[in-house]
């Protein structure tokens, strides 16, 4: 009885967070073609003795590793879940912030 009177107050949190977001398929493209730039110059390096393309193969695969942190499946996948009772929309902005704290790691290196 207290369950159903319970369940007329009780609402989702998933604030569209469990949708396609529209730059979603852009972004997995933007990784791959970094991923596969990467893995062409890192290549071209060793063969043809460039440290310059090596430098940049690696500074490569560091915005790989960034963009990596895709915080979109997570988004989606975690949307209906009660741990997060304010939806899973921080999830992205999270994803991003670390990505540039990981870039500025990268670049004091």
């Amino acid at each position: 009885m207290q369950h159903e009177q319970l369940k007329r107050w009780q609402h989702s949190h998933s604030f569209g967070q469990d949708l396609k977001r529209p730059g979603e398929s852009r972004t997995l493209l933007v990784i791959a073609l970094t991923f596969v730039m990467m893995l062409v110059e890192i290549a071209a390096g060793i063969a043809f003795g460039s440290m310059a393309l090596l430098a940049d193969g690696l500074h490569m695969g560091s915005h790989t590793v960034t963009l990596g942190i895709n915080a979109y499946v997570y988004a989606r996948r975690h949307a209906h879940s009660s741990r997060y009772s304010f939806g899973t929309g921080k999830v992205n902005t999270l994803g991003g912030y670390t990505g540039a704290v990981l870039l500025a790691v990268f670049a004091a290196i």
